[in-house]
């Protein structure tokens, strides 16, 4: 699973990956995206099924890649904690 580390949502709600990021994390098994003390796990499927925009940034570096917001939902569970049953 690829993790990401976020400090700032785009109003409020949203989290801005980059494409390449996300192709990444599928073929990881997914991703794993904090703020602050919250998380959010998105799987492959998910994952797949989100669009880009239609702008392209030029990368600082090397070559261009496209957003893709997701709307930050985190888990109303710990992720590191085992479930009593």
């Amino acid at each position: 699973m690829k993790k990401k580390k976020v400090t700032k949502l785009w109003q409020g709600k949203y989290v801005s990956v980059r494409d390449y990021e996300v192709v990444d994390a599928i073929k990881k098994g997914g991703l794993r995206i904090t703020h602050n003390d919250d998380v959010m796990d998105l799987n492959p499927e998910e994952l797949k099924s989100l669009q880009p925009s239609s702008k392209s940034f030029q990368s600082r570096f090397k070559g261009t890649y496209k957003l893709i917001d997701i709307t930050f939902k985190p888990l109303t569970e710990d992720p590191n904690q085992q479930r009593m049953f």
